[in-house]
């Protein structure tokens, strides 16, 4: 019956039982390159996936299209297992996955980035089908893109137009507007019921994340350009910020006006995000490069999402356990091929792998 979880949720613990484990991942690591790699995936669960790539690719294209695939095969069904509200509210969640795609489109548009490298960034996990995706990779500009998403009735299409309107062409304005968009409407449909709440404690946690990620990026920029830059307004950072995450505003000001990262990192000592980004300060402070961090805050939601796998078996929380789990196996998969394309020593790709203690 639509709403039911009891049937959905069994059927995503089939899904759950084919993640790939720590003892398959220690293989993975431990493959003396990518063709190997790829062949010891052909065994696991994604062995349709693999096998359909083969036929196109080989290296890392190759891994690259078997994941896409198997995210959009593995997904597609799970969301198929839902109707009604609980639908809904799956869509809400999924949604990630295509504002995250359709910024990478716009950002590889903007850049002149080849359509190929576009759709390999792309994590089809979301409602837009990849033959949608690559027909917007194919677009010349961005406002092309818009257009074609409002003749297609496409997810996102009016906020993306709205956005392009207010904010003149400015791209990082337009990110932070689609942003808006999306958790002010998510946020908006949900109600004072169990599941509604579970959906909601991971879009306050998104938001969280999306912000603190800025005030980050922002913060570095000001080291990099001097004093000029750090003259700037705090109100202007402000109005970046997207309302309605769990992080207090009162911290989030504080944060606005820090000095530096690691000041920042300090002031967070004491909310979920601290741990989790001091891990990460050493390697910021041996390349001044924020995408520790920001990799940081994104596993700290990862496990955010993983960790619902614990809560009552008959909510949405199985589905958002699962679509977490299911991003981070892709995620971890990337990491592994992209260190044996570079040749990273297996202790660099262990320290950059992410282990969710997954039974």
């Amino acid at each position: 019956m639509p709403g039911d979880y009891g049937y959905a949720n069994a059927r995503i613990r089939a899904l759950k039982a084919c993640l790939l484990d720590r003892q398959a991942y220690d293989s993975l690591i431990a493959a003396a390159s990518v063709e190997a790699l790829i062949q010891m995936l052909a065994r696991t669960a994604h062995k349709p996936d693999v096998e359909a790539a083969l036929l196109r690719y080989e290296g890392v294209p190759c891994l690259a299209d078997a994941l896409r695939r198997n995210l959009a095969r593995t997904i597609g069904s799970m969301r198929g297992f839902f109707e009604g509200r609980a639908r809904e509210l799956v869509e809400l969640l999924v949604a990630r996955w295509d504002l995250f795609n359709l910024i990478a489109i716009l950002r590889g548009q903007a850049r002149g980035v080849a359509a190929a490298d576009i759709l390999s960034a792309l994590v089809p996990a979301g409602t837009l089908a990849e033959t949608e995706l690559r027909e917007l990779i194919k677009q010349p500009t961005i406002q092309a893109t818009s257009e074609l998403m409002l003749t297609w009735r496409l997810p996102f299409a009016g906020a993306l137009a709205e956005a392009l309107r207010r904010a003149r062409g400015e791209l990082a304005s337009v990110e932070t507007r689609l942003h808006e968009i999306r958790f002010r409407d998510a946020l908006s449909r949900l109600g004072p019921e169990p599941n509604d709440e579970l959906v909601r404690e991971m879009l306050e946690t998104e938001i969280d994340v999306a912000n603190l990620a800025l005030l980050i990026r922002l913060s570095t920029l000001r080291g990099e350009v001097g004093q000029t830059a750090a003259r700037s307004s705090s109100a202007d950072t402000s109005r970046m910020l997207i309302a309605g995450g769990r992080l207090p505003l009162h911290l989030l000001a504080e944060l606005t006006d820090a000095a530096n990262v690691e000041t920042m990192v300090g002031r967070l000592a004491e909310t979920p995000y601290g741990r989790a980004l001091r891990r990460r300060v050493e390697p910021y402070r041996q390349s001044g490069d924020a995408t520790a961090l920001e990799r940081a805050l994104e596993e700290q939601l990862a496990l955010k999402g993983i960790g619902m796998f614990h809560r009552d078996p008959l909510t949405i929380g199985m589905a958002i356990g699962f679509l977490w789990a299911k991003a981070t196996e892709a995620a971890n998969l990337r990491l592994i091929a992209q260190g044996k394309e570079l040749g990273w020593p297996v202790d660099e790709i262990r320290e950059q792998f992410f282990w969710w203690g997954g039974e």
